[in-house]
């Protein structure tokens, strides 16, 4: 059981990764594109069959909005318009290197192809979920690498350091754990600006959270390394002549290790939690439609979850990439009890 949890939590972080990478060329239209005509507009319904009872290829008809107080669209069958497969688009760049303008299926005209409809904006909620994954992907990778890197500097140095060094650094961390953690992000994202570029909006929401997450990385490394000290096989190594750098390498980092990545992958959710809380709170990833949390402020409106229900998208999104994180993370966490002999 607990190998096919993981099987389907690699499967779903796979299938975000690839849908992440191709985000642009799977969406029909730019996720910052407004289409103000096609507010609330629901999802495209794709037509095979024509006025006549043949068959034809995938088309749509053009809607109109015939209650603006209710929102009401209704199809006009009196033209189809065929939807395009490998077509030329918006241009973009694949990877950030790469300039193209090729999508897989939608329309470079009106009418557009809203296969999951459009928000308050008239914005594609397909574009902007795509991109959102994006978004979040990197907020977790970046925001696993940063709590590795200060959870394992600060622990080990304080593990290896000892003395007064390792009295403050603790001292600290255990400052940072007693502060409220929302509401010192919260706190330190509002001293920032508040319109920035979404390269730095990034790297600055994945330095505040990390900021205030590394403790319990950094002294559950500090216990590990205290206890290695004292091992036997660390003692001989010191009496052999080993030097510190070859001792922590060669004897300590291989039993760390396991606990270091379990730990971060721990992590993952704090970092796609948190910037998905910043988002909706509008400290976050503000006007820039490439956020799942951003998207989610709409769902304090009642109406949006009652009548325009594929707004909700973005949170199943939230949900499954939650899940295969924790599922994931219990795999990782289970396999490393199992081999808690420490390696010479």
């Amino acid at each position: 059981m607990n190998l096919r949890k993981a099987r389907f939590s690699l499967g779903f972080i796979g299938l975000l990764i690839f849908l992440s990478v191709f985000c642009d060329f799977l969406s029909p239209n730019p996720s910052s594109m407004q289409n103000l005509d096609s507010f609330y507009h629901p999802p495209s319904r794709v037509h095979l069959f024509g006025n006549e009872g043949s068959v034809h290829a995938p088309f749509i008809f053009q809607t109109e909005l015939i209650d603006p107080l209710n929102v009401v669209y209704k199809e006009n069958p009196a033209t189809a318009y065929r939807l395009e497969f490998i077509f030329r688009g918006y241009p973009y760049r694949l990877l950030g290197l790469f300039p193209l303008d090729v999508h897989l299926v939608g329309r470079r005209e009106k009418p557009f192809y809203y296969a999951l409809g459009t928000d308050e904006l008239g914005r594609d909620v397909l574009a902007r979920v795509l991109a959102g994954t994006r978004t979040s992907l990197l907020v977790v990778l970046f925001g696993m690498a940063a709590y590795s890197l200060l959870g394992t500097t600060i622990g080990g140095l304080a593990g290896l350091a000892g003395g007064w060094v390792d009295s403050v650094l603790m001292r600290f961390s255990e400052f940072v754990m007693a502060l409220p953690a929302l509401y010192l992000v919260l706190a330190l994202r509002a001293v920032s600006p508040i319109r920035i570029p979404f390269w730095q909006t990034l790297l600055t929401t994945v330095g505040i959270i990390a900021a205030v997450a590394w403790p319990p990385l950094a002294r559950g490394i500090r216990g590990l390394i205290l206890q290695l000290k004292n091992s036997i096989y660390v003692e001989a190594a010191y009496s052999l002549g080993g030097s510190p750098m070859h001792i922590f390498l060669r004897h300590m980092l291989p039993s760390i290790l396991p606990f270091a990545v379990t730990q971060t992958v721990l992590a993952a959710p704090v970092f796609l939690l948190g910037e998905v809380v910043l988002s909706f709170l509008n400290v976050g990833f503000r006007d820039s439609g490439e956020s799942w949390g951003s998207m989610l402020r709409n769902l304090r409106d009642t109406r949006v979850l009652i009548d325009f229900w594929w707004n909700l998208l973005p949170l199943c999104m939230v949900f499954l990439t939650l899940l295969s994180f924790n599922l994931l993370s219990g795999r990782i966490r289970s396999g490393a009890e199992k081999d808690r002999l420490v390696r010479i």
